[in-house]
């Protein structure tokens, strides 16, 4: 029987996962087409760790979607035999008129899981290392957890080439041309070849606008940075004893082996902030100014980190959506091209359930959950809603 021959261009965690999802569910021509390699130093979803929480405010359906993808995370660490996920446990530090932390326990609470309030007294008793001050409600959760970015990236590319994909690297894409609906797509590459396919997914994270610029799309690439500190004590912030955290837009890991096994044992700070807007093909500047407030602010919540070694900085891109919400829709003029964007800094953990909407998309069937609020009309309306008010 004749199989579409479906092209993924870009090989982060969207790509690949979407990738799995296809050959997991049937599809057998799948070609995965990356600039770099797999697991690039500048690649979006290159890194130590990601935190796994659920806590979402009033996002409920977000909390949702965590569950779903970690049942899936799971799935994938059974078939490939690899240490992908750590539980930890999360503490968010807010106040009652936050409207995000009391949503946060209530939401959870109503879904079943084990969140507690504590009072400011307890969760200095329970975790005194925390600057508790400015926090009048506290909330501990024991679902969270830290996946091992590479090793999530290279367990993916492991099965897709199992599964009988096919993933060329070192393949950088210039354009894909759709203007006749009644020939294949036609994928140009840097080396002047031009590969077929009847579906594309584009996954291409900060190089977005290079392949969808005809869409306008008004995602905007900031620089964000990770602060990584040693010689701290195991005991006050190793895993288990110190909780994984979350303040204002401050969050951290405990002290954990950052390649799950192979690597440093730090622990790893970051600010969800949104940075300075950047060309994801500058080579990357630290600016000691945001590193700075972004180290005092955690001096200030965690005072103890004044006597640690700030050993590392790494710099990382985020593609920045408008309300935050990813775009995940079919090309408005070709449902052909499948594409996702805007995963603002918090899509790594949701990778292999993005993988099956997507799959879902290119497919034609029923997606694992609702998708409007991802579809790109809702932003162009709000455009337009806008630009109506304004005149």
């Amino acid at each position: 029987m004749y199989q579409q021959r479906i092209v993924i261009i870009g090989a982060g965690i969207v790509g690949l996962a979407t990738a799995y999802a296809l050959l997991k569910q049937g599809s057998h021509n799948v070609t995965v087409l990356e600039q770099a390699a797999v697991d690039h130093q500048r690649g979006t979803s290159h890194g130590l760790s990601r935190l796994l929480r659920l806590e979402y405010g009033e996002e409920r359906f977000y909390s949702e979607m965590v569950l779903q993808s970690l049942y899936r995370w799971h799935e994938l660490e059974q078939r490939s035999q690899r240490t992908l996920y750590t539980q930890t446990e999360l503490l968010a530090l807010g106040n009652e008129t936050d409207h995000s932390t009391k949503a946060s326990y209530y939401h959870l609470r109503d879904m079943g899981l084990p969140i507690q309030q504590l009072s400011r007294d307890t969760c200095k008793q329970l975790f005194p290392q925390f600057n508790t001050q400015a926090y009048d409600m506290c909330t501990y959760n024991k679902v969270a957890g830290i996946l091992y970015a590479s090793h999530c990236l290279q367990a993916l590319k492991e099965n897709i080439l199992k599964m009988g994909g096919t993933i060329h690297e070192s393949c950088h894409v210039k354009s894909i041309l759709h203007d006749n609906p009644h020939t294949p797509l036609r994928i140009r590459t840097a080396d002047n070849s031009e590969i077929q396919a009847e579906r594309a997914v584009l996954a291409v994270g900060s190089w977005v606008h290079r392949l969808l610029g005809e869409l306008h799309l008004p995602i905007r690439i900031t620089r964000q940075y990770l602060l990584y500190f040693a010689n701290l004590s195991p005991t006050l912030f190793g895993l288990h004893t110190f909780p994984a955290f979350l303040s204002d837009d401050i969050y951290g890991f405990p002290i954990h082996s950052t390649y799950a096994g192979c690597g440093p044992n730090w622990l790893k700070v970051a600010s969800h902030n949104f940075g300075n807007t950047i060309d994801p093909d500058q080579s990357p500047q630290i600016e000691e100014r945001v590193v700075r407030q972004v180290a005092e602010k955690t001096y200030q919540l965690l005072p103890m980190l004044r006597n640690a070694r700030l050993i590392q900085v790494d710099a990382c891109m985020y593609d920045v959506s408008p309300d935050e919400n990813f775009i995940l829709d079919c090309h408005p003029n070709d449902p052909r091209v499948v594409f996702a964007a805007g995963l603002t800094g918090h899509g790594f953990k949701f990778g292999p359930l993005l993988g099956d909407i997507l799959s879902s998309l290119v497919r034609n069937t029923p997606p694992p959950v609702p998708i409007e609020r991802f579809r790109l009309a809702r932003l162009t309306q709000a455009s337009y809603k806008q630009q109506s008010s304004v005149a």
